[in-house]
């Protein structure tokens, strides 16, 4: 049986977390984010990992999180840093999100490493916890391709720009932004319509 990326994140997540807890990069379009949203909007963290430094700015912003993670090593530190916040520990695949619907829902550094099937069953299923009105903001190469994660060694697919947009727009969602940051990390945002 091949390692999933669940299982490789728990492996690794100490080097992961060293890594993770010090980068700045894509905070400036995290915040300008978050700043677009209500106040005290509910927010699905995907692959909060332990925190830093997407939760931290989430929770700065004034939002209201909620967190998903599949590292019971990571989601340790997560708790001990912001024990107020709803946790629950699944692979993204079989999570109920806590069975509710949000304002905005973020993936960082997740979607091009489920393979092609789980990302496209992904975007469908946060539809379905999306308010109407609600946000989607996630991180993907513009272009079809695969590559070695560097956290963990497994591949990643990007499905492409276009390939995402019309998954999107077939689940009711509107592309509304397309941001870069300084590591040339690629956001798509969208707004469920539908």
């Amino acid at each position: 049986m091949s390692t999933d990326s669940a299982t490789a994140y728990e492996t690794h997540a100490l080097e992961f977390l060293g890594a993770r807890d010090h980068s700045i990069i894509g905070t400036a379009v995290l915040q300008a984010w978050c700043a677009n949203l209500s106040p005290n909007a509910e927010v699905l963290e995907l692959a909060c990992g332990a925190g830093f430094p997407v939760t931290r700015i989430l929770q700065e912003a004034g939002l209201r999180v909620w967190a998903v993670d599949s590292s019971p090593t990571l989601l340790a530190h997560f708790y001990e840093r912001f024990p107020s916040i709803p946790v629950a520990c699944a692979r993204v695949q079989d999570s109920t999100f806590f069975s509710k619907q949000f304002d905005a829902v973020l993936a960082i550094g997740l979607l091009f490493l489920l393979d092609e099937a789980d990302q496209l069953a992904l975007i469908q299923r946060l539809a379905t916890h999306l308010k109407l009105g609600g946000r989607l903001l996630f991180t993907a190469p513009l272009q079809a391709c695969q590559w070695r994660d560097a956290s963990t060694g497994l591949e990643s697919h990007s499905l492409g720009q276009d390939a995402y947009v019309a998954c999107l727009q077939g689940h009711g969602f509107a592309m509304i932004g397309h941001y870069v940051d300084e590591g040339e990390n690629h956001y798509y945002e969208a707004q469920r319509v539908i």
